[in-house]
């Protein structure tokens, strides 16, 4: 499994090239349009815009990082080039039952706390 972080310089530079990389597709059905999951995509959480806490002093005008943040699961190798970034422990967001410092390449999925019997 592989996690990569990216930040793009804005929301829809970010789904071009997710959909470029055959990370998703956009799928209109009865008029309702959304993204799919392709190519052993599992996830796709739009961040967004992040807070920069070290610049923001009032919590009404948030200062914001520059781009927009998009984090893949997948159990393709993909290549985002310097869109790709590595937070590690300062990440935004993480997957659930995954370390929040996880980057890229995840060599056994997450155990299972419950004794096997």
């Amino acid at each position: 499994m592989y996690i990569y972080k990216t930040v793009f310089d804005s929301q829809i530079e970010g789904k071009v090239e997710l959909i470029n990389k055959g990370v998703w597709k956009e799928v209109t059905e009865e008029g309702v349009t959304t993204m799919q999951y392709i190519n052993g995509t599992l996830a796709v959480v739009n961040i967004g815009k992040v807070v920069d806490e070290s610049k923001t002093t009032d919590p009404d005008n948030p200062v914001y990082y520059p781009g927009w943040a998009y984090d893949i699961m997948s159990s393709a190798v993909l290549d985002f080039g310097a869109n790709e970034v590595y937070p590690g422990d300062k990440a935004v967001s993480q997957f659930y039952g995954w370390p929040r410092n996880t980057d890229n390449l995840v060599p056994n999925p997450p155990v299972n706390n419950e004794e096997e019997e």
